[in-house]
């Protein structure tokens, strides 16, 4: 708790100190540069700005005393239908897409950590699992929640590191495009193949930028998600309707956007049914519950047990010890010689 405290309050003075200070002059060519841009491609743009916090120790007069006001950049709506391509299903959403045109697939990228999460020492992981020496099976989490929780969270993973590996290609075909502007800029002059290959690696560029895009909402989908499921753990619901709670479209607005109601519908429609149905068609007295693998009826749990008794009576008989054996042995010499007495007294 007092970590999170640290942390809220760490994050307030950062935003603070941030609405204070001057923004640089690369922030200031970006404006003007997004003010004819989105002119160019007819972006509609409001110049939504905030004043930033004076105190009284501020300047009145003097030049830095008025700051270029920050102001929110231009929403491309094309990008944003990039994005949100993996929200319609967040939690079945394929994160490996299979593409011909890969821009994400960069040399060493599990060496840096691009591909997955990184995995925990055995040894460590076994102790915190069985709080136990180490043993040869692998170590797993102690719950299924807990499983569940560590899958999203790894897709969301991926999904990021996709995206981060896009961007390294973005970076190289940008750079190649200021190293070409700059030798026109120089005056050496471009060529028509300098045109052409400019040109080229600006289509490339905004192709991963679609597949960087791409890759962002496929894990912010994920991390919707996983949210949706640390909530869903406080609640005992068949895993049907959890996994349709899961899988429902990502809202803006709603964590779980409208998916909560279609269950809760769904329950108060098959309540009534259900009332319906035991007024309706009455069950039988005599049927009990039913056994798995049985039909659950007195007749027939009968000749389950006629057909036990049965086979017991075919059974071998059990095996005696060799007390057992000397006992039975002398009592077979006794009634022989009972037999023989019997027989002399009868020639008698």
């Amino acid at each position: 708790m007092a970590m999170e405290m640290a942390m809220e309050e760490e994050e307030g003075a950062e935003a603070a100190s941030f609405s204070s200070k001057l923004p640089c002059p690369a922030y200031v060519e970006l404006l003007e540069v997004m003010e004819r841009a989105a002119g160019r491609l007819q972006l509609p743009w409001e110049h939504v700005g905030k004043e930033p916090v004076r105190g009284r120790l501020d300047e009145r007069f003097l030049s830095d005393h008025n700051p270029v006001t920050p102001v929110s950049l231009p929403f491309l709506p094309d990008l944003h239908t990039e994005v949100r391509k993996a929200w319609k299903n967040p939690y079945s959403a394929r994160i490996h897409l299979h593409q011909r045109g890969n821009f994400a697939d960069v040399e060493g990228l599990g060496q840096h950590g691009y591909v997955s999460m990184p995995p925990i020492d055995e040894t460590f992981a076994n102790y915190l699992a069985t709080g136990s020496a180490p043993t040869l099976k692998a170590p797993v989490l102690p719950s299924r929640p807990l499983k569940m929780t560590s899958r999203l969270n790894g897709r969301a993973y991926a999904a990021a590191g996709q995206a981060g590996a896009a961007l390294h290609t973005m970076a190289v075909l940008q750079a190649y495009q200021a190293d070409l502007l700059r030798d026109l800029d120089q005056g050496q002059g471009l060529s028509p193949d300098a045109v052409a290959e400019l040109r080229q690696t600006t289509d490339l560029a905004l192709r991963a930028t679609k597949q960087t895009a791409a890759s962002i909402g496929r894990s912010l989908a994920a991390m919707v998600a996983t949210e949706r499921h640390l909530w869903l753990n406080t609640a005992d619901i068949g895993e049907k309707e959890k996994g349709s709670l899961l899988d429902a479209p990502v809202s803006p607005s709603e964590l779980f956007g409208g998916s909560v109601e279609a269950v809760v519908g769904k329950f108060r429609e098959a309540r009534p049914r259900s009332a319906a149905f035991k007024k309706c068609i009455p069950l039988r007295s005599d049927s009990g519950p039913r056994q798995p693998g049985g039909s659950g009826s007195p007749r027939a749990e009968v000749q389950r047990q006629d057909q036990r008794s049965s086979v017991a009576a075919r059974a071998p008989p059990p095996l005696r010890s060799k007390s057992q054996k000397r006992r039975d042995a002398k009592r077979r010499r006794w009634d022989l010689r009972e037999v023989i007495n019997r027989r002399r007294e009868e020639y008698r």
